[in-house]
């Protein structure tokens, strides 16, 4: 039937139903629907096949079978949607063991590259484990979002209980040197080998000596296994031990005279035992390799000429630098310059140092062809001062950048009291960073007052692009109350307090370093004590985390030295790292003819790329902020 048939219909009734009293138009219309409701049905019916009908006729079984389909899915219930949980569910769940999510759920959040999907992919670890299923796959992308020990070892664990026991001794081999880890591998009996290598790859060197000493134990005439051996003798020459390592270097040289890393390792050995004439064979057979160590051994005989020719004929930095130091100061200069600039043309920590040797020699010579040499000395603004020349800065923009969504929803984690969620966010969004990225996570970490980051990422920055804002994160001015009034009440430039604690500590106020230095300024507790009591003040140890107490104290110390040598910077900071006894010797160095030798007068490489590095930061405090 048409629409408008229908219609007509309506027409037709509605005359009859008005002339009727309420009750009758009651009945009419039930008796109406009644009616109509069928009418309307077959209409349907009708308009499907119609619209399903196609163009040039069509099989009538196919067009019933379509209004079958049509009216079966129009009859059918719609299926529940699947919603993903949310962060405060899984770490109900986590904490609780009580299931908060479908596992339907939870896979919909597994690809997801933030907390959502490292706690979802170990939700379903967790409970594919407990029902007996591989929980391996979950395991694994867990750790490719967010690798921690403790998930490796449910691993570990979870594949030596289904019995994949290559799989488990791979996964327990990087979790080395935990004890559990070794114990673990040492029920599944894995390769000693394999295990020394694990050792190695983490450097752990008095874990590999111990571990083969309890191997040669239990298994007599396993330490005559070669492999075995160089790891033994590895493990104890990179602990120092050289005296022991040799015997073990002596019978692996006399198996096999023709490799050269072993060779190198024996000499070095015998070296260090006294034995320096044999050594010395050795190390000339190696030719370039053994050149450096050889013409340490002649120089320790004073055979000063002999070392320099034996160091020039090596390729290493290092190496040349000292045959060029030898030469320079006997008073060869031309052999100095030649062997200065080429180590000016090495990439790494002597570079620069001898391309302004180079360049200061050069000039005293009357030789004009120092362009390469400025070049390298153009990267570091404390050479071009040093040489007389306007230090070159790059050209900064400032340059438009949004907080990155996984900030957004770490901050947002934080606020709810989701700390854990909070910074698995970040570790997993910052692992590829754009520059944009790399400037909101330095803005992120200094607004969180973890200001070693906030520099680390502003250096990372600007190794990508300079920017004015990468510049103020790698070189911030922090503790500005502290670093004012110290530089006031001891003359100091505060430019120069800043480029102390950004080289010293990156401003991270509870740094500690391996010989003990504390806090912002790297004060020896008993440096601070000897400036405690010169101060009239009374501390203790941890006192130096304190940046107040650390910035007073640091610059206390480089007034004094500043005194000392005349307000010389590169000589207060030689002190400041060295100690000014050590600046007293260098000054009567036979290098030094003028002020400009004092960088080369100084013999530790540590002191001689710390003055440069404060040096240049220094600089570039001025030009930024000035």
């Amino acid at each position: 039937m048409k629409n408008g048939k229908i219609k007509s219909l309506f027409v037709e009734i509605k005359p009859f139903l008005v002339s009727k009293g309420f009750g009758v138009l009651r009945k009419a219309v039930t008796a109406g629907l009644l009616f109509l409701i069928p009418v309307l049905i077959l209409a349907l019916v009708y308009v499907i096949k119609t619209q399903n009908s196609p163009v040039n006729g069509g099989n009538p079984e196919n067009n019933d079978r379509i209004t079958e389909a049509v009216v079966s899915i129009t009859l059918s219930p719609s299926p529940t949607p699947v919603v993903p949980p949310a962060v405060p569910e899984l770490m109900a769940e986590l904490n609780s063991g009580k299931k908060t999510a479908s596992d339907e759920g939870l896979k919909l959040l597994t690809n997801e590259e933030s907390a959502l999907g490292y706690f979802s992919n170990l939700i379903l670890a967790y409970r594919y484990e407990q029902e007996g299923k591989d929980a391996s796959e979950y395991y694994r992308a867990a750790l490719e979002l967010y690798p921690t020990d403790e998930i490796r070892f449910r691993l570990a664990d979870h594949l030596l209980n289904s019995k994949r026991f290559e799989e488990a001794e791979q996964e327990y081999l990087v979790l080395l040197p935990d004890e559990k880890a070794y114990d673990a591998l040492t029920g599944l009996k894995a390769d000693p080998e394999k295990v020394c290598e694990a050792y190695a790859a983490k450097k752990e060197w008095k874990a590999l000596e111990e571990y083969l000493k309890r191997i040669f134990d239990e298994n007599p005439g396993t330490d005559a296994d070669t492999a075995l051996m160089k790891h033994y003798a590895q493990a104890l020459f990179e602990q120092g031990n050289y005296k022991e390592a040799l015997p073990f270097y002596e019978k692996l040289y006399e198996q096999d005279e023709t490799d050269s890393g072993i060779a190198w390792l024996y000499a070095r050995c015998l070296e260090s035992a006294g034995r320096s004439s044999t050594a010395l064979k050795v190390y000339s057979s190696l030719g370039e390799k053994g050149a450096y160590r050889r013409g340490i051994i002649l120089q320790k005989q004073g055979k000063n000429m002999e070392a320099a020719d034996a160091f020039a004929a090596s390729n290493e930095a290092v190496s040349i630098w000292q045959a060029a130091r030898i030469w320079d100061a006997a008073g060869m200069f031309d052999k100095a310059v030649e062997a200065y600039t080429r180590v000016a043309s090495l990439a790494g920590s002597y570079q620069d140092d001898a391309a302004y040797r180079a360049y200061i020699l050069s000039k005293r010579l009357g030789r004009n062809d120092v362009d390469k040499l400025i070049e390298v000395l153009s990267y570091h603004p404390a050479w071009m001062v040093r040489v007389g020349k306007e230090p070159l800065f790059p050209q900064v923009n400032d340059i438009s950048y949004h907080k990155p969504e996984y900030l957004k929803q770490a901050a947002i984690y934080e606020k709810d009291g989701y700390t854990e969620a909070a910074l698995i966010e970040v570790a997993i969004g910052s692992r590829k960073t754009s520059l944009e990225e790399k400037l909101a996570l330095g803005d992120w970490y200094l607004e969180r007052g973890e200001y070693y980051n906030a520099v680390l990422w502003g250096i990372r920055s600007l190794s990508e692009q300079p920017t004015r804002r990468g510049y103020e994160l790698a070189y911030p001015q922090l503790f500005e109350e502290h670093v004012l009034e110290a530089s006031e009440k001891y003359n100091l430039d505060p430019a120069l307090i800043w480029a102390v604690i950004r080289e010293e500590s990156h401003f991270r106020h509870d740094a500690v370093s391996w010989a003990g230095a504390m806090g912002l300024m790297q004060i020896m507790p008993a440096t601070g004590k000897d400036i405690a009591s010169r101060l009239g003040m009374t501390i203790t140890d941890n006192d130096l985390l304190n940046p107040e107490i650390s910035i007073k104290f640091g610059s206390f110390y480089i007034s004094s030295m500043m005194n000392m040598f005349n307000a010389d910077i590169d000589r207060a900071m030689a002190a400041y790292n060295g100690g000014p006894g050590n600046v007293r010797k260098w000054l009567e160095s036979s290098f030094m003819t003028s002020d400009e030798d004092f960088p080369t007068a100084v013999t530790f490489l540590e002191t001689q790329e710390y003055i440069t590095k404060v040096r240049n930061s220094y600089h570039i405090y001025k030009w930024l902020y000035d």
